[in-house]
């Protein structure tokens, strides 16, 4: 290597660099390694849908010092490159390109999903070389020949022996749930994606009345979604906590006692007068008039039912927000929903994949949900039961990918249990060595979360879930691989090689054998969290995953407490079914 004796910088750097592309250093390292013990690194894949950032980078730099340092102490490290293809940052960066605006709902047939998935492909590979060339120009020492990439079909097929470990264990299950879902990006998202975006945001403050059937008094609610007023089932009680009949005018309210001098004061009301004070738990049962029952025909119908419009009495009512009554709309609200299946309630949700509501909502019908809100507003005032309507400021979540404000919906979806690993996550999370207390604690509290992790998409671009459902019977069929796949077809239309994602996947036929209808596949991919979190024994034969894994060494940002170290860890004790 010969250098001028001008003092250049970027040349110094190209004769380097073209110097150092001349030796096959890796084939250097292995000759001299391999009757060494390997030990295995694991790389948190980034994702292939823009150019690396100076945090990746410097993440990167950690870990080629740690290879490096091990290497010069004489030890084989397995230092393979991998990259996050699939799920929404690439999908969205698709849509962009292709000039779709109206998300999913833009994308209805096999050949619009062909050509996302085609353009999914080529920014995969544009910024795949974006990220090689800054890899040589740091001099990183990621083993790019064998490198891991999850849209690959071998990387699938492993990824589907995970489902089938935690459907044989009762993990896997499917059903309906109340769910974050991001009006943008037109699908669900997990627990600890929902965890990633919280902001302060201001949405309206409604306190409105509503009459009980059996005594001339009213109910004094409070939400701030005013739009899930189109889904209330139940109005919540304290069992525990005290209530007061309150004189207003010549109107008897119902308000919590603990909470009745500061609303009065929000009200702006000093002429009112306490009738008397009874238990919450006196109040269950009580049917009650929605204020807006003639606006909505599907709830109209609704309310026919014994147990709906009705008053409840449920200890996780908070008495110290609002007035201590809370409206309770199953449709929308993940504790509505736990409380109407304990009390067998129907669920009443009018509301579609672009969260608009359909015609059961009535006057409603067609109406993005959060748009509702004024509208409903209006109309509760010109029902005589609005009380007050202003604005708060609190912390709610937001999409990580749109930055749109999510919604909370009743889907069906497919969900990994993790009540049921018992202590399996919590006893593996404590076994690892921390450097720092910080990431170890917050680490451990999100893992004794034991959340349900909503695995499934309603999207196009990731790892398709491998099961398909009769349309008449409703039988389900299990596939985790190629071969049953393949062995189960009724009719191949891209031969037994097919391409493991939508579109291809979706043409296979196969036939019910209860009931010899046809049966379609699912139409959810899996979450690209869960792409990532697979990579140590989706990117490893069976006998390398035992001898290499776990691995020594792990360095991330602290957001991935809940992604990428989060699912890396429940992956493979669900994979293990042990800590």
């Amino acid at each position: 290597m010969e250098l001028t004796n001008e003092f250049n910088l970027k040349e110094i750097e190209q004769v380097t660099r073209d110097y150092l592309s001349k030796l096959d250093l890796q084939k250097m390292i292995d000759d001299s390694s391999d009757k060494r013990d390997k030990i295995m690194f694991i790389e948190g894949p980034p994702t292939l849908n823009g150019e690396p950032h100076a945090g990746h980078l410097r993440g990167r730099v950690f870990k080629d010092l740690w290879y490096r340092f091990n290497t010069l102490n004489l030890k084989n490290v397995i230092f393979n490159a991998g990259w996050d293809t699939q799920g929404l940052p690439v999908e969205l960066q698709a849509e962009k390109e292709l000039g779709i605006t109206n998300g999913k709902s833009g994308i209805t047939t096999q050949q619009q999903i062909e050509n996302l998935v085609a353009q999914c492909k080529k920014i995969v590979s544009k910024f795949h070389q974006k990220w090689i060339d800054v890899d040589k120009k740091l001099g990183m020492s990621f083993n790019q020949e064998n490198a891991y990439w999850t849209y690959k079909d071998e990387y699938i097929e492993r990824e589907w022996e995970l489902l089938k470990r935690a459907h044989e264990n009762d993990i896997l299950t499917e059903g309906y749930r109340v769910v974050a879902y991001c009006p943008s990006c037109q699908t669900s998202l997990s627990h600890s994606e929902v965890n990633q975006g919280y902001e302060m945001v201001q949405d309206p403050s409604l306190y409105y009345k509503v009459k009980l059937q059996d005594e001339d008094a009213y109910l004094i609610v409070w939400t701030t979604m005013p739009f899930t007023l189109v889904t209330d089932a139940m109005v919540g009680f304290n069992p525990d906590e005290e209530y007061v009949y309150v004189s207003v005018g010549s109107e008897t309210w119902i308000i919590g006692k603990i909470r009745l001098e500061e609303f009065m004061k929000e009200a702006k009301m000093e002429d009112y007068k306490v009738l008397k004070t009874v238990k919450g738990s006196e109040f269950e049962g009580k049917k009650y008039t929605h204020p807006l029952l003639g606006n909505i025909s599907g709830l109209e119908k609704m309310s026919k039912q014994e147990n709906y419009h009705i008053t409840i009495a449920e200890k996780f009512v908070d008495v110290n927000a609002g007035t201590g009554i809370v409206h309770l709309s199953p449709a929308n609200g993940e504790d509505d929903y736990n409380i109407a299946m304990k009390r067998k309630v129907e669920i009443f949700s009018p509301i579609d994949d672009e969260v608009k509501f359909t015609e059961d909502a009535g006057k409603y019908a067609g109406m993005f949900v959060r748009d509702a809100d004024e509208e409903i507003v209006r109309d509760v005032k010109e029902k005589n039961a609005l009380v007050r309507i202003g604005k708060i400021k609190h912390k709610y979540p937001l999409c990580w990918r749109s930055q749109h404000k999510l919604v909370w919906l009743a889907r069906r979806e497919y969900f990994y249990m993790l009540d049921r690993l018992d202590d399996k996550a919590v006893d593996a999370a404590q076994k690892v060595e921390y450097f720092f207390d910080q990431p170890k604690n917050r680490f451990l509290k999100i893992i004794k979360e034991k959340h349900p992790w909503c695995i499934s998409r309603e999207r196009f671009w990731g790892c398709p879930l491998p099961i398909w459902k009769c349309t008449e019977c409703e039988n389900i069929e299990r596939l985790f691989s190629r071969k049953e796949i393949v062995d189960m077809a009724d009719d191949l239309p891209d031969g037994p090689n097919f391409e493991l994602h939508r579109p291809w996947i979706d043409k296979i036929s196969i036939k019910c054998k209860k009931c010899n209808a046809k049966m379609q596949r699912e139409e959810f991919v899996l979450d690209t969290w869960h792409n990532s979190g697979a990579a140590p024994f989706a990117s490893l034969s069976d006998d390398e995953y035992e001898k290499t894994i776990p691995a020594p060494f792990f360095t991330e940002g602290i957001d991935q407490t809940r992604g990428w170290a989060y699912t890396l860890l429940i992956e493979n004790v669900i994979f293990n079914n042990k800590a």
